[in-house]
């Protein structure tokens, strides 16, 4: 009972709306008197409501149309016939859009309006570039252009240069595309034209990331923040923050590129667009599987997906599922992994069976058109011969529609052969993947214990028997009261616990990072205090040597890493160095800043590397000892590796033997962007 009730509710609601959407417009009308003043009313009325009434727009431009017919108001018919067409456009009925934008024409010439009839045409070239008719099209923008400058219509102008800049983009005419905007920002820019200069900002910057320039299109997205400052728009600003974050993306900078994301899921939430909620939460998905947190990106994805079905939209979805898939794949999950590749799969063939029905349709609209004009030829001819032309029209109506069904059919019955092909064959390949992937992974596995175990029983078992023995030797120096001997004993037990220490830190950090609970938390870091502090650390170390350890850095520095992990790369170079430099030495460390990032290098004149040992270095297997006989087992330059490429850098060595070391590595710098009260503040 309650579904009927519910099912009436939904077939009788909208049509008791629209009864009263007529009721109103009605009324309206008969109150006014004159045909001017019920004319001017349709036209307002239906301009204000195209796009949220489109089927009442249509049919109260169709009573205007009668009614200017009858004091030969063409201006005002000219006007409903470019509502029809804008309806026609916004229901993707070209043929239909065009031909009423034909008959608005007609009208303003008739009118002698010559500023509606180049909009008319400007209207006809972005159908014209929407049926990729892009000659006609550049025709038709082209001629607005010439008639606006002519009349200096500033906004038109602009309008028009990015259309035409729009055309050569799809003809990948990139040149002359970004030509076209530039010209259109500069004419924005020179006359306070903002809403036009923020589209022209974003044409350009879209060029730049298709010809993967993602620095320069980062900077036109944050020119529309300026833009943005002086004309605020919600909308605007949520799109220019996903922009921002796509472009961070690309650039593999995926901390900056979630920040900016999560700022434009914010504002499109308080917006409320479904569909504008789902593209954000495809990019927070793909920047956290990048980050390996698969478990957040898992989260953006699902989310993603379910809103994608509340929508309806299909292409949302099946980007979601795909990211779905890699997730479960990465986390060696196959069953759901396959789950959501079928559903992937479902959605494509689906995507492609729509647009396969909608090109149908197209030669069916194009069909009817040609046959309504076909018919208005035949009534003016006999009559004999209309029944001939008429029946000619129907069989070529049925052999269309014949072959059309052909067509479907058997694309229908390939496609289901050829999708299970493929969806057996990457179920194969998945799965050969996976064994290889577990395959390494227990090889590497076994080898990396083994080598744990080596490092255990021998690297850590070795201080801890001298530290035993030191203490040991040191009660025998205070019974028999040999101070003196005490100094020389104290600092080896100093260098002893020293190296259980660091051997213990890099075991842990090391442990930790492989089994993916070591913290990963970027921060502003400033470059000259990290570096400072650490020296001071190492002072008495390097004076024991007689080391001397110096600081080059010219300027403020600050790079954006996770300071925990960047301090463990630093200390365990500089101990390297201190390690590997004769006493008398000298030991610098400095940095140096770059395009998009930091280099911070120690150099040392110590004994040098071999070129055979510096190919191994990375590997964990390398160990050698110091210039005093200090043990060493290669883990802590493994554990650099590993931090510095965490943090989307690099790290190599530079040596040569008998003349000294310089480990080298890079950071990304920070972000102004994080210290800009202006961004903070939008």
């Amino acid at each position: 009972m309650l579904k009927r009730i519910l099912f009436i509710y939904f077939i009788i609601s909208p049509l008791f709306l629209s009864g009263q959407i007529n009721k109103f417009v009605d009324k309206k009308l008969d109150s006014i008197v004159g045909t001017k003043g019920k004319i001017q009313f349709l036209t307002n009325w239906t301009n204000k409501n195209y796009k949220k009434l489109p089927d009442h727009a249509q049919y109260y431009s169709e009573k205007c149309i009668e009614l200017a017919k009858i004091n030969n108001e063409y201006s005002a018919i000219g006007d409903a016939f470019k509502t029809i067409g804008a309806i026609h456009y916004l229901k993707e009925q070209n043929l239909k859009a065009l031909n009423s934008y034909s008959h608005a024409m007609k009208q303003y010439k008739l009118a002698s309006d010559s500023l509606k009839t180049y909009q008319t045409i400007y209207n006809m070239g972005i159908v014209y570039s929407k049926n990729e008719d892009y000659e006609l099209a550049l025709k038709s923008y082209l001629s607005c252009l010439v008639f606006f400058e002519n009349e200096k219509k500033t906004k038109a102008i602009s309008l028009t240069l990015n259309s035409i800049g729009v055309v050569y983009k799809r003809l990948k005419d990139y040149k002359k595309a970004l030509q076209y905007y530039e010209n259109s920002a500069k004419i924005c820019a020179e006359n306070n034209l903002n809403s036009t200069l923020y589209l022209s900002n974003t044409n350009i910057a879209n060029i730049y990331s298709i010809q993967n320039k993602f620095q320069e299109a980062l900077n036109y997205h944050k020119k529309n923040l300026d833009v943005l400052k002086a004309e605020p728009n919600k909308y605007r600003l949520a799109q220019t923050y996903h922009n921002i974050g796509a472009c961070f993306l690309e650039m593999k900078q995926y901390a900056i590129a979630i920040d900016y994301l999560k700022r434009s899921l914010q504002l499109k939430e308080e917006i409320g667009n479904k569909n504008l909620i789902i593209t954000s939460l495809n990019g927070l998905s793909h920047a956290n599987y990048q980050m390996n947190n698969l478990e957040d990106a898992l989260s953006y994805s699902r989310r993603a997906y379910q809103l994608g079905k509340e929508v309806g939209n299909m292409e949302l979805q099946k980007n979601s599922t795909k990211e779905i898939f890699k997730i479960y794949t990465h986390k060696n999950l196959a069953d759901s992994a396959i789950f959501y590749f079928d559903i992937h799969e479902n959605l494509r063939d689906s995507i492609i069976n729509k647009e396969i029905y909608k090109q149908v349709s197209e030669i069916q609209t194009k069909y009817e058109a040609e046959k309504k004009e076909a018919q208005i030829a035949i009534l003016e001819k006999e009559n004999n011969s209309k029944a001939i032309q008429r029946n000619a029209l129907f069989v070529i109506l049925i052999l269309i529609g014949g072959y059309a069904g052909f067509i479907v059919y058997s694309y229908n019955r390939n496609k289901k052969l050829t999708r299970l092909l493929s969806l057996q064959k990457s179920r194969i390949e998945w799965s050969k993947e996976l064994l290889d992937h577990r395959n390494k992974e227990l090889k590497l596995s076994n080898q990396t214990k083994n080598k744990l175990f080596q490092i255990i029983s021998h690297d850590l078992r070795s201080p801890l028997a001298s530290v035993s023995g030191i203490s040991h030797l040191i009660q025998i120096l205070l019974k028999q009261g040999r101070y003196h001997e005490l100094d020389e004993t104290s600092q080896d037990l100093n260098e002893c616990v020293t190296r259980v220490l660091n051997l213990t830190d890099n075991l842990l950090s090391w442990s930790l990072n492989q089994s993916g609970k070591l913290p990963f938390t970027p921060v502003i870091i400033p470059v000259k205090n990290l570096l400072s502090g650490i020296l001071e650390i190492y002072k008495t170390g390097a004076q024991q040597k007689n080391i001397l350890l110096e600081l080059s850095i010219s300027q403020n520095l600050f790079v954006y890493a996770d300071r925990p992990m960047l301090e463990t790369v630093v200390r365990n170079l500089l101990n390297n160095a201190l390690k590997f430099t004769p006493e008398g030495g000298l030991i610098v460390l400095g940095a140096e800043m770059k395009a998009d990032h930091t280099e911070i290098w120690i150099e040392d004149n110590g004994v040098g590397i071999s070129d055979e040992a510096i190919s191994l270095i990375f590997e964990l297997d390398t160990s050698s000892s110091g210039t005093r006989g200090e043990k060493g087992n290669g883990l802590g330059l493994i554990l650099c590796k590993d931090f510095i490429e965490r943090n989307h850098g690099k790290i190599w060595v530079e040596s040569k033997e008998g003349q000294g070391t310089t480990f080298r590595f890079t950071v990304p710098n920070a972000e102004k962007i994080y210290t800009e009260e202006s961004l903070s503040h939008q």
